[in-house]
């Protein structure tokens, strides 16, 4: 079942000094931007939306063990949502996002393959591991994230499409959802090209193995989005997302010129 974005998207929980922003501007830009291309956003709670995508694009989409709806129970609108980019009633383009607890560490839920599986006895193959070593993954514990994946656009789409897309994902994650990181896994060239720009994750850290590839794990705190989501760079498909914010221009040129005053102060 989806529904279109503008209708699935509520600002009430985001505080009210960012939400006219986000709500009257953020938003209807975004939204407007893939009208312009012809694709219409919808928001489901379904895993079988992405199923559904990656049996039509088997030889270029892998099916993610945390989006695969054979291997997760009980998901629904709590902890799972999917942004499907539609034109004449065709998924052209999705991306998705799991709410997720981590109990002592995220590296520990991923190397007891419990971040993979519903039913980890039942589900995982023998032998079957997760190596990690990166270091964000053993400190990041007690809390929520937001997992991030399932991304596809269909070949010849224009690029504004994913930068659109994962802009209008993330923004309703944040908005909807109380978590502390965002996170997802990518291989080195996806990283290169999209991770910071494109995705919108500050931080890339090489240390997760899993079935015989080697995966980059992608973090942002919270904190980071809560500093970009009423930005005029955030709707500006233009500007790339790791770009500083105002704000950070702000602030880096006040503390600049406070060490300038105080060294004159001092001599």
């Amino acid at each position: 079942m989806f529904k279109h974005y503008l209708d699935a998207f509520d600002a009430g929980q985001i505080s009210p000094c960012r939400r006219r922003m986000v709500a009257g501007i953020v938003v209807p830009t975004l939204v407007r931007a893939m009208e312009e291309v012809g694709l219409t956003p919808m928001i489901s709670h379904e895993l079988g939306c992405v199923a559904e995508i990656q049996s039509a694009n088997a030889d270029r989409m892998r099916l993610f063990q945390p989006f695969n709806p054979a291997l997760q129970i009980g998901h629904g609108a709590k902890d799972t949502v999917v942004l499907s980019l539609q034109r004449d009633n065709r998924q052209i383009a999705c991306a998705a996002t799991r709410l997720l607890w981590i109990g002592e560490s995220l590296a520990l839920d991923m190397q007891s393959l419990r971040l993979f599986y519903a039913d980890v006895r039942g589900m995982s193959r023998p032998g079957e591991t997760c190596i990690v070593t990166a270091p964000s993954a053993k400190k990041i514990g007690d809390c929520h994230v937001g997992l991030t994946g399932a991304v596809f656009v269909h070949r010849g789409e224009n690029s504004v499409v994913v930068r659109a897309m994962m802009r209008l994902l993330h923004l309703w994650v944040f908005a909807h959802w109380k978590w502390s990181w965002l996170m997802g896994i990518a291989e080195r060239p996806v990283v290169r090209g999209y991770a910071y720009d494109v995705y919108g994750y500050p931080s890339a850290e090489l240390g997760v193995w899993r079935e015989g590839r080697e995966y980059m794990l992608l973090v942002a705190p919270r904190r980071y989005y809560e500093e970009r989501v009423d930005d005029p760079s955030f709707h500006d498909l233009t500007i790339p997302l790791g770009q500083p914010t105002e704000l950070a221009r702000i602030n880096a040129q006040q503390i600049a010129e406070s060490a300038r005053a105080g060294e004159e102060r001092a001599a």
